[in-house]
């Protein structure tokens, strides 16, 4: 069976076929048009580019099903029509504070026991919070608020659904029941009614319908898995299980792991604690939200491209003579819960050069990723596996620094780089009874090799002073 699967990320969108052994067979992508780190986008660009990569696909595949994936805790209101009433809010839009804060204030330790997290001005409820007080009269004539992937499956089926890992990035599911919490959205002056229905992961949206089967080119009446939000599906698509993490660097930097719900309340308001397409485990993610942004920054502040910017990194000097550099400049992220910018280079001298400051900022993300995988560990059990996806397995620098900063770990490099594409595709085989479980699909779709991970002594006590350093 060829199974198509739509990733809608914020710099590109991409498509890949899969067939049911687990194999790739094709991979179409476009960039957006976009500022270096938007905060809105066009809910109809992600739409028409869809559209137009699946048009492409469909005359040499014939794609037989579809499933969905994005970006998540977005902010898109949508009328009766299924039309956008504004641009998209993306997850970076840090403005809903004060919304944040009176969550917090009121919510509590109520919120971390219902629905894992805090408030942060990142999830989409503090936002729509915000949309109705500076907005009323287009929040009246919102029929639904939906995900980037959830817009897909409107578009392709007609029908206002998500899942539970896109609905408990919004804050006000319930994790134990997976269902809204009407009387909290009551309490915040929002209407749960606006709210889609949440669906499995796996679970079939609906199919595609006449008009889409026009836009698209796919055969219209094929079915359409809603799929999960882009952190669970980069989770399957790495092989991410109770004793292997992922390292992830896009825009965000992210270090995904997955454990049981004894796990989830262990870590609830230390890690981001999300549901999991596999409804048998939770997600957790520690974060720094600039992550790989960092280096498309500094970059431009010397102006050179990022590939530049790696090969200045690799001509850094060694760890103990780096000056420190914090990756705040979107804020701190999991495990300090703050979306405040305070960035900054620690211990400059008129000696550092620019190699320096590139390969600082490396050692700096990885670090502070680091210090999540530690209190997930001493909170959740060791994870001895660590795989490296997008920024961290292609570039040799990045790959150094991981090797140094979490010695003793296997680290391991994706034959398929592309973890949410996989991820969704394991998704889709056990939604569509071609897979017996997540373990089962998993292992069709996930391939790695082993990465030297134990430098040489002296190497490994340089980099392990850096993370003292940058943690003081």
């Amino acid at each position: 069976m060829k199974i198509v699967a739509i990733d809608v990320g914020t710099s590109r969108i991409k498509a890949a076929v899969f067939i049911d052994s687990g194999v790739m067979t094709a991979l179409v992508d476009r960039r957006l048009a976009r500022l270096a780190s938007p905060t809105t986008q066009s809910a109809l660009e992600w739409a028409e580019t869809t559209e137009e990569l699946l048009r492409g696909l469909a005359v040499e595949h014939t794609p037989e099903a579809v499933v969905l994936t994005g970006n998540m805790h977005a902010l898109l209101a949508v009328d009766a029509a299924g039309e956008p009433l504004a641009p998209a809010v993306l997850w970076n839009d840090t403005g809903a504070q004060a919304e944040t804060a009176e969550l917090n204030r009121q919510g509590g330790a109520e919120l971390l026991r219902q629905f894992g997290n805090t408030a942060t001005p990142v999830f989409t409820f503090p936002k729509m919070m915000k949309f109705r007080r500076e907005q009323p009269d287009v929040y009246v004539h919102t029929k639904a608020f939906l995900q980037s992937k959830d817009f897909i499956a409107l578009r392709l089926t007609g029908q206002y659904a998500t899942d539970p890992v896109d609905a408990s990035g919004v804050l006000g599911m319930d994790l134990d029941t997976q269902t809204w919490n009407p009387a909290f959205f009551a309490e915040f002056g929002l209407d749960v009614s606006k709210m889609p229905a949440i669906l499995p992961s796996t679970a079939i949206v609906g199919t595609v319908t006449a008009m889409a089967a026009n836009r698209t080119g796919l055969r219209a009446g094929i079915p359409v898995i809603i799929g999960a939000g882009d952190l669970s599906t980069a989770a399957v698509g790495s092989g991410v299980d109770e004793e292997t993490m992922s390292l992830t660097l896009g825009t965000a930097g992210q270090l995904l792991a997955a454990g049981d719900r004894a796990a989830g309340e262990a870590l609830a308001g230390r890690l981001f604690v999300f549901s999991h397409a596999d409804p048998q485990l939770r997600l957790f993610l520690g974060s720094v939200p600039a992550g790989g942004f960092n280096f498309e920054w500094i970059a431009g502040l010397f102006g050179i491209s990022v590939p530049e910017f790696f090969q200045t990194a690799a001509a850094g000097a060694a760890p103990n003579e780096l000056p420190v550099y914090l990756p705040y400049i979107l804020g701190r992220g999991a495990p300090f819960m703050d979306y405040i910018p305070d960035g900054s280079w620690r211990g400059l001298t008129a000696l550092h050069r620019r190699e320096d400051l590139c390969r600082a900022a490396v050692l700096g993300t990885l670090s502070a990723l680091r210090q999540s995988g530690d209190l997930l560990e001493t909170i959740a059990g060791k994870r001895p596996r660590l795989v490296l996806q997008a920024l961290a397995c292609r570039e040799a620098v990045v790959r150094e620094a991981a090797a140094g900063l979490f010695a003793g770990k296997e680290l391991l490099l994706p034959e398929n780089s592309e973890a949410s594409l996989a991820g969704a595709a394991a998704i889709a085989l056990v939604g569509l009874k071609l897979a017996p479980d997540f373990r089962s699909a998993i292992a069709r779709l996930f391939q790695a090799s082993g990465l030297p991970s134990s430098p040489d002594d002296a190497s490994e006590c340089y980099y392990q002073r850096f993370l003292a350093r940058q943690q003081e």
